[in-house]
């Protein structure tokens, strides 16, 4: 829904279209299930009765899901407003909506893309397949655009960018560190708690680390945070939790929207999440400076095609093996 809101300035009247929006869109109940271990005992009880039977939960009022969870009606407010709803009411149309376009499309597809050790094979391929798909869709909506704008301000100020990602998102890490050197902006990645620590010096107030965490929980990411974060360094956070010690630590958190579960833990659809996010952030500090961008990308271009395979008739022959008479023999 678009609102309309008018602004002064001087004499002049500027009117601006500003669209509500709230960080859950899509998948709704993925999320819940997704943000359990960052929830509270409270709050998981809450998750727990309404992913049990969300059609029943979405026709229940705050008392009732109250009394289902065994939890009160202040705990249900705090899970809503948690998820980033106003209220219960918003959180309740939300579900409503969730359920409604999933008789809408006609499938019987988990709206989390869940999967059993039962699937068949043709099953594992759809469900994978819906879930990275959705992961791309839920995290390009979840994306605030303020902090991603203040993010891109971040990175266009900096001298130099530090990336920190451990295991699978590791190599995020280093995707983004491409990226950058390719649009000529100095950067340096790094896979491992000691590297990171001991290359410190590297940054210099005013230049950004880029942490990413799925979890947001790991402890080798806290530590080296911590560390840049004394010394004055911007830290970025791209993580899937809307709540976790280094969101706390982090100056601007830019979140994703993917689910692991059992069977995916380091999944693909959380690696797609985090690398639409470096995706969009790249294009947007490469328009900031166009000219300078295309002649750091020609560059990059041509130093690799110097080295790339030369099509067949641009290789010279081999010369024949000289003879003795052509080595000045008789």
């Amino acid at each position: 829904m678009k609102v309309k809101e008018t602004f002064f300035h001087g004499e002049g009247i500027a009117v601006a279209d500003k669209r509500e929006k709230h960080p859950i869109f899509g998948d709704l109940l993925g999320e819940i299930a997704n943000q359990i271990p960052s929830f509270h005992a409270s709050e998981v009880a809450i998750a727990d009765a309404i992913l049990a039977n969300p059609e029943l939960a979405s026709g229940m009022n705050i008392s009732q899901i109250a009394d289902k969870s065994g939890t009160s009606v202040a705990s249900v407010v705090r899970f809503c407003k948690t998820l980033g709803f106003k209220g219960y009411p918003e959180f309740r149309m939300a579900l409503i909506g969730q359920l409604s376009r999933q008789i809408a499309q006609g499938t019987d597809l988990p709206l989390d893309g869940g999967i059993t050790v039962d699937d068949s094979a043709a099953e594992v391929i759809r469900k994978i397949a819906y879930a990275d798909s959705l992961a791309i869709k839920t995290t390009a909506e979840r994306l605030d655009v303020e902090t991603f704008i203040k993010t891109v301000d971040a990175w266009e100020a900096a001298s130099t960018i530090g990336i920190i990602g451990f295991a699978s998102s590791g190599y995020v890490a280093m995707d983004l560190q491409l990226k950058l050197n390719r649009l000529g902006k100095r950067s340096v990645a790094w896979s491992d708690l000691h590297t990171a620590l001991t290359s410190i010096s590297l940054l210099k107030k005013g230049d950004v680390l880029v942490a990413i965490s799925h979890s947001g929980t790991t402890l080798d990411i806290i530590d080296v945070i911590s560390e840049f974060k004394e010394k004055g360094i911007t830290i970025v956070l791209i993580t899937n939790a809307l709540r976790s010690p280094a969101t706390a630590i982090a100056d601007l958190t830019l979140f994703t929207s993917a689910r692991e579960t059992t069977l995916r833990s380091g999944a693909t659809a959380s690696r797609i999440a985090q690398l639409t996010v470096v995706d969009c952030l790249c294009v947007s500090l490469a328009q900031r400076n166009w000219s300078g961008t295309k002649a750091a990308l020609d560059q990059s271009r041509a130093a690799v095609g110097r080295r790339s395979g030369k099509k067949l008739s641009e290789v010279e022959k081999p010369r024949s093996k000289p003879t003795s008479r052509s080595r000045g023999g008789k």
